[in-house]
C-alpha cells in the first residue's frame, strides 16, 4: 500500500510542474472517520478533517461532522447532520456552526458505481453573516485491473443561496488503497477554483482519507 500510495504521490507532484508558472495555492488534506450500524435502516457516522496551505504551512480550515443516515430503500439515503468548524485567518481564527439536511443517492452500472449527495445547509459563524448553502457531490468508482487499486473520479459543487450563486468546484481523482472489512484508505489530487471578486482562482489539493467501521 506504501509503494501504491508514494507512486500516487509522485505522479501527481509531478503534474505541478506543468503549473508551476501560475500563481495558485497549495492544500494538503486529511479526513479521518468512523462509521457505526445501528440497526439495518439507521448508521452513525463521525469525521474529522483537517486541510493545511502547505504553501505557507498554514491550517486553514478544520471540521468535525456528526450525522445520521436513515436507508428509506435500496437506492435512497436520507440523513442530519452537523459540523463545527474552524475557520484559519491571519487576523483570528472563525468558528462556523453548521445543520445540515442531505440525500445520498446510489446506483450500478454494472461493475461500476455511481454516488451522488445532496444537502441543504445552514452556515452560521461566530464573525459574518449566516446564510443557506447548497451542495452537490457525484463519484463514480470503477472496478480495479488485478492487482491495481479502484480508481474513482468525482465532482463538487458548491452555491450560496444569495447573490453570490456557484463560487466553489471542486474535481476529483483517486484511487482506493486499502479496503477491509473495518478499514479503508483512500488518496486523491483535486483540481478546485474559488470564485473571487468575480474571478476564478485555481488550487490544487493532495488528500488521504481514512475511514473505520464499527
Amino acid at each position: 500500500m506504501i509503494r501504491k500510495l508514494i507512486v500516487f504521490c509522485l505522479f501527481i507532484l509531478g503534474s505541478q510542474a506543468l503549473f508551476a508558472q501560475e500563481e495558485r495555492d497549495f492544500y494538503l488534506w486529511q479526513e479521518t472517520g468512523f462509521g457505526l450500524k445501528l440497526d439495518e435502516n439507521y448508521t452513525f457516522s463521525f469525521k474529522a478533517k483537517v486541510q493545511y496551505r502547505a504553501n505557507d504551512n498554514f491550517r486553514d480550515f478544520t471540521y468535525v461532522d456528526f450525522t445520521v443516515l436513515r436507508r428509506m430503500n435500496p437506492w435512497l439515503n436520507l440523513g442530519l447532520s452537523f459540523r463545527g468548524a474552524e475557520i484559519g485567518k491571519l487576523s483570528g481564527n472563525i468558528l462556523e456552526y453548521r445543520p445540515q439536511f442531505l440525500t445520498g443517492v446510489h446506483y450500478k452500472f454494472g461493475k461500476v458505481n455511481c454516488k451522488s449527495t445532496n444537502r441543504i445547509e445552514y452556515r452560521t459563524f461566530s464573525k459574518g453573516k449566516a446564510h443557506f448553502r447548497y451542495y452537490h457531490n457525484i463519484f463514480i468508482h470503477f472496478p480495479s485491473f488485478p492487482g491495481c487499486p479502484k480508481p474513482y473520479i468525482g465532482e463538487e459543487l458548491f452555491t450560496k443561496l444569495n447573490n453570490e450563486r456557484l463560487y466553489l468546484t471542486r474535481v476529483y481523482g483517486g484511487l482506493h488503497l486499502l479496503e477491509l472489512d473495518i478499514l479503508k484508505v483512500d488518496a486523491y489530487y483535486v483540481w478546485q477554483e474559488t470564485k473571487r471578486n468575480g474571478q476564478w482562482r485555481p488550487s490544487d489539493v493532495l488528500g488521504l482519507n481514512l475511514k473505520f467501521v464499527i
